[in-house]
């Protein structure tokens, strides 16, 4: 854009950005500067705007060039500013305060002086909208896991970890079963409580999120509690997970255990976290994750991928003939669900 210096630039960093309207102006500063070509002395104001882009807020610097008629309210916060053409002589913009008439000013040039994420405000935005989503009756869920997302960067501010373990007793449902599934971020004693308790909850869907949960932050104390699950569980998708923790957590002598429950098995859903669960136990049964790989069920055929691709991350012995195996079911695959799965396993492994 004519008169705008970086305009290029700035609109490779945020796409968005369409050069006439900004908000919040948090910084400023008025000096005179000698800038090329000519070095003469120009009224310069340099200013700094917040801008969101995808819940992220970002400090945008820009430099105001040859200013004048600049007018100012300091009683008032600078905010909603639209940039105009205007071009009288050497002006050639209006820069004002649509809403409030804090400020306004004409101007020569503009140009662009670069972008940074403001973490700060970032989590002000992310604390404002949950905020507001908590005190709803019925909070939209897409808004909820969008600004839990949001919230997760901040997993190490203490405000942060007391609304995820908040969440989860929210007298909201949908608030209550997003937070489970947030919950697997935090590395806290409460939270490890919680999924302790949350693995006799009557929702399948909770008993998993508390399973993922334990698979990562759990401790061989509570293997006796995720044993019981793979032998109990009426759920086949909860056993597979309950396996996997199993897995995760245990030592070596809870493999004839597991090996026990995987003969008793009747689901090809639970068997398979069973396989996966002693293969991180040390005893690994590759031959059983290929057959597995041509199940007549498709989620069974996707947690064979997904199994097989972290085997092979920890092993790269085995990662050729996986990642063979994996090309020729994606040739054969069908399934839509499954070939994404496969594209994803193959990409990973590639990387």
């Amino acid at each position: 854009m004519k008169h705008w210096d970086g305009w290029e630039e700035i609109r490779e960093v945020l796409p968005s950005f369409d050069g006439v309207y900004l908000d919040t102006m948090s910084k400023f500063s008025y000096e005179v500067l000698e800038l090329p070509p000519y070095y003469d002395s120009k009224a310069c104001l340099t200013a700094v705007f917040l801008y969101s882009v995808d819940g992220k807020m970002y400090d945008l610097m820009l430099r105001f060039i040859g200013i004048s008629s600049l007018k100012m309210d300091m009683d008032v916060g600078f905010g909603d500013i639209q940039i105009s053409p205007e071009q009288i002589e050497d002006i050639q913009f209006y820069v004002k305060d649509y809403e409030h008439g804090s400020v306004s000013f004409y101007c020569e040039a503009i140009s662009y002086l670069g972008v940074e994420e403001n973490t700060e405000e970032s989590l002000k935005l992310a604390l404002q909208k949950w905020r507001k989503l908590e005190r709803m009756v019925e909070p939209d869920w897409q808004e909820v896991t969008e600004t839990l997302d949001m919230l997760v960067d901040f997993v190490d501010r203490p405000v942060v970890t007391e609304i995820l373990l908040r969440s989860v007793v929210h007298e909201n449902k949908g608030i209550r079963d997003s937070g489970y599934e947030y919950l697997w971020y935090l590395d806290d004693s409460r939270a490890f409580e919680l999924a302790c308790t949350g693995l006799k909850s009557e929702d399948a869907l909770r008993r998993i999120n508390c399973l993922e949960y334990l698979a990562k932050w759990g401790e061989a104390e509570i293997v006796p509690q995720l044993l019981d699950r793979v032998e109990n569980d009426d759920d086949e998708l909860v056993r597979c997970y309950a396996a996997e923790a199993v897995g995760h957590n245990a030592e070596a002598e809870a493999i004839p255990v597991l090996q026990r429950l995987l003969l008793q098995e009747q689901d090809d859903v639970a068997k398979i976290g069973m396989l996966y669960g002693l293969a991180l136990l040390g005893y690994r049964e590759l031959d059983s994750f290929f057959e597995n790989l041509q199940n007549d069920y498709y989620i069974v055929r996707i947690r064979a991928a997904l199994y097989l691709t972290e085997i092979a991350r920890n092993d790269a012995t085995v990662l050729p003939s996986i990642v063979a195996k994996l090309k020729l079911c994606r040739e054969l695959e069908e399934t839509v669900a499954v070939r994404e799965a496969l594209d994803y396993a193959l990409d990973e492994l590639a990387n």
